[in-house]
């Protein structure tokens, strides 16, 4: 296995070789559907103005992929690691940049997700259907968005109507019992309004959660969105709405095995209404009102110690306004916002509010953008909390981009760190303290277009330190108790690059990544030394096709240094045929060598795997 990493870093490292002696890398021909990034600065910008380290997956990119969860797009992106507990359904949970889950935010159409009691957001049931494109922004990014951006945002976009009426209808089936249909109509009249309608039912046989059972734990998944854009004089009204429900059956895990009668079903709802209005020729205004609920119930029969019924929801509103002149921006707002979680069981019904007041200021000329920022949360149960960002992009010439940015972050405790009701095994800390981080990353991004070649060469150094985070630990023999005892560093360099000509291109990443322990020096558990991905494909006359290997090196399930995991490599080949302009097949066959591997210590992994399908346009 280690000559096998050895072997595929070797060819991530003549990938990187080659790129750079073309003095460039690229954005594929589809990226330049999406010139603007809204998430890095909370505005659209044009991304050569933007200092964040930002990826942006496309439409067309997403589509090529045929992936069925965000997950799945997020597997093999840069500085990402994406750990299942299981199957398809089962607990999901994303890395970025090292940092731990719940220190990444996660957004809907600027709505915040995930849940209030454990303080981070499961990926397990976020489908592909109705997702427009997703950007990621690493690096603290608390200022513009207050807690739980410490470690950087993922911002999901889902699709919108435009022009004349579309109807759209895709089916498709597969290994383990695998079957989906969906469906999607918008447009947009004379009046101005635009709307776009999403549906989609999943189903699956599935694989043993646990990797030593037998028994298959299936999977059952409905989806309905619905996104509405009326005019208002010279302003536009956004309604939104998403409803999700995923049915697992589960296992024990390690070392509990098959259990045969333990089920959980997760509905999630994402709800906004967003008014915007342009503030004069300047700028604009806009006002968020949203919220994001979330119901988890299992059950089993055989014993009670696997029930639960846990409903958590956050509700915020947000006050924005953009100014821009000829060389200075300003954005500044309000934000409120409110969590509760309720778990019965445990006699747990709480809330949490938070007020916050945010500013950044930019200047911006030819060849140089600068920014600064700072934001104050004031909240109802733990102190104060003020961060601040500087930023900077440096253009010498065209195609050479320098970057360069340092900000502070921290995350609240969890609505569980703080209240779990005290037993004679275990208790919530009442008392504890926000966790807090600081960073840096300067970053280097060449792009050209040389001889018909469109090529893209990035290389991003950071650097990132946490201090009082929550773990829960054994304060006296069989009690456990979470407090602020933890603090962490990571660090490391990430490459990527592209290369198109004609109909062929070339995308590869490579991240080098250190995530320790700053107390006993061992490293944090589920993050690789080395990670990467390459991806090869090609588009012509209507047909295209797509080979993607990931690459994850060892790491430890475990904290201290526990329960090693062995690196591994992933191949998916996929296909796509448009037989006209309403009618395209597509297949695809993930894992093609059938590896056995393990994301999650104990947890099951699909084999080889073939799907087919076909989808329409109208």
């Amino acid at each position: 296995m280690n000559s096998i990493i050895s072997n595929k870093i070797k060819q991530v490292a003549i990938i990187a070789a080659i790129t750079s002696q073309l003095f460039t890398v690229s954005t594929h021909a589809d990226e330049v559907l999406s010139p603007l990034v809204v998430t890095a600065g909370r505005l659209a910008e044009d991304i050569s103005s933007v200092s964040s380290d930002v990826t942006v997956i496309n439409h067309q990119q997403i589509e090529r992929s045929q992936a069925l969860s965000a997950a799945d797009v997020l597997r093999g992106q840069t500085g990402v690691h994406v750990a299942a507990s299981g199957g398809p359904g089962k607990t999901t949970s994303v890395y970025l940049r090292g940092a731990n889950p719940g220190q990444a935010l996660v957004l809907i159409d600027g709505v915040r997700v995930g849940s209030s009691t454990t303080g981070s957001f499961d990926w397990a049931h976020l489908s592909t259907m109705d997702i427009e494109r997703i950007e990621i922004v690493r690096g603290p990014q608390s200022t513009l968005y207050g807690a739980d951006a410490m470690g950087g945002v993922i911002q999901i976009f889902t699709k919108g109507g435009a022009g004349e009426f579309q109807a759209s209808a895709d089916v498709e089936y597969g290994g383990y019992g695998y079957k989906s249909s969906a469906v999607y109509v918008g447009g947009g009249g004379n009046s101005g309004v635009r709307y776009a309608i999403n549906g989609e039912i999943r189903q699956t046989d599935g694989i043993s959660a646990a990797a030593n059972g037998v028994e298959p734990d299936a999977y059952r998944h409905y989806t309905a969105s619905g996104k509405f854009n009326i005019p208002i004089g010279l302003g536009e009204l956004q309604l939104l709405g998403r409803f999700t429900q995923g049915k697992n059956d589960l296992d024990g895990g390690t070392p509990f095995g098959d259990v045969l009668t333990f089920t959980n079903t997760t509905r999630q709802d994402v709800l906004s209404l967003k008014a915007s209005y342009p503030l004069s020729d300047i700028g604009e205004s806009s006002l968020q009102l949203s919220r994001f609920g979330e119901k988890f119930v299992s059950r089993d029969p055989a014993s009670a110690v696997n029930d639960a019924d846990i409903k958590t929801q956050t509700r915020e509103l947000t006050w924005q306004n953009d100014l821009r002149w000829d060389v200075l921006s300003a954005l500044f707002g309000l934000n409120l916002r409110q969590d509760r979680g309720q778990n019965p069981g445990q006699n747990i019904d709480r809330k949490i509010s938070q007020r916050a007041g945010f500013a950044t200021l930019g200047i911006h000329a030819e060849h140089y953008d600068l920014s600064a920022g700072a934001r104050f949360d004031q909240n109802d149960i733990f102190s104060n909390q003020t961060t601040y960002r500087l930023g900077a992009v440096v253009r010498p010439w065209q195609g050479l981009k320098l970057t360069s940015n340092y900000g502070t972050g921290f995350k609240a405790p969890s609505i569980n760190d703080l209240y779990w009701p005290a037993t004679a095994w275990s208790s919530g800390n009442s008392n504890l303290k926000p966790e807090k981080s600081r960073g840096w990353d300067a970053g280097l991004w060449l792009d050209a277009d040389w001889s018909g070649v469109k090529a893209e060469l990035g290389a991003v150094w950071f650097w990132q330190s946490f201090k009082n985070l929550i773990a829960w630990a054994e304060t006296s023999p069989g009690f456990w108790q979470p407090s602020n005892v933890g603090s962490a560093k990571t660090k490391g360099l990430e490459l990527s690059g592209s290369l198109a000509w004609g109909p062929a291109y070339l995308r590869a990443n490579w991240t080098f990544l250190s995530a320790r322990n700053k107390d006993d020096d061992t490293w944090l558990n589920r993050r690789s030394k080395d990670s990467g991905s390459v991806t090869l494909g090609a588009e012509i006359k209507g047909f295209s096709a797509e080979v993607q290997t990931d690459i994850v090196g060892p790491r430890f399930s475990g904290t201290g240094n526990t329960n090693l995991m062995e690196g591994y490599h992933k191949t998916d080949l996929r296909f796509a045929y448009a037989v006209n302009k309403h009618w395209k097949l597509k297949a695809r066959l993930e894992n093609v060598e059938d590896k056995k591997y393990e994301e999650v210590s104990g947890y099951g992994v699909l084999g080889r795997t073939f799907y087919g399908g076909v989808s329409a346009v109208f």
